[in-house]
């Protein structure tokens, strides 16, 4: 049961966060929140075709891509950082690596002990290359949404 509130949790309050921003912030970086949630569709799917790692659901038909984990806490947790260090790259890499070494080596290894997500065929650190690739492709995709013809975002 408990495990049971986390997901819902995971689900309904980054989602209530978005009540904080302004409707030109959400509107702005709203595509590449849409993006990587594309993207992590496609990384869950392989994780779980090549059993890299198995992560619980909320609601029984998404063992595979659980929906409070893509479809809410990275999609929405990307439009926060974006907001907040979209245009100064070794801030938002710095912001990153930080938050996705605490997701990967502090959170994961707690999700596991209280039975959220099982062990995988990856060596812990392996996600955590994948998560950073991710945040580099889709600050590369924010770039192209905005092009202006100016390079000064990096």
């Amino acid at each position: 049961m408990a495990e049971e509130n986390i997901l819902w949790a995971l689900l309904v309050l980054p989602l209530l966060s978005l009540f904080f921003l302004k409707r030109s912030e959400l509107r702005r970086f709203l595509p590449v929140a849409w993006f990587v949630t594309v993207v992590n569709s496609l990384v869950y799917q392989a994780a779980h075709y090549y059993k890299w790692w198995d992560e619980q659901g909320l609601f029984g038909w998404d063992n595979i891509i659980p929906v409070p984990w893509v479809y809410s806490s990275y999609m929405v947790a990307t439009i926060w950082i974006f907001k907040f260090t979209y245009g100064r790259f070794l801030l938002y890499l710095t912001v990153n690596v930080t938050l996705d070494g605490i997701y990967s080596f502090a959170w994961y290894p707690i999700q596991q002990k209280i039975g959220l997500a099982g062990t995988g065929g990856l060596p812990p650190y392996a996600p955590y290359l994948m998560m950073l690739a991710v945040s580099v492709l889709i600050y590369l995709y924010q770039m192209w949404q905005e092009d202006d013809g100016r390079t000064e975002r990096l």
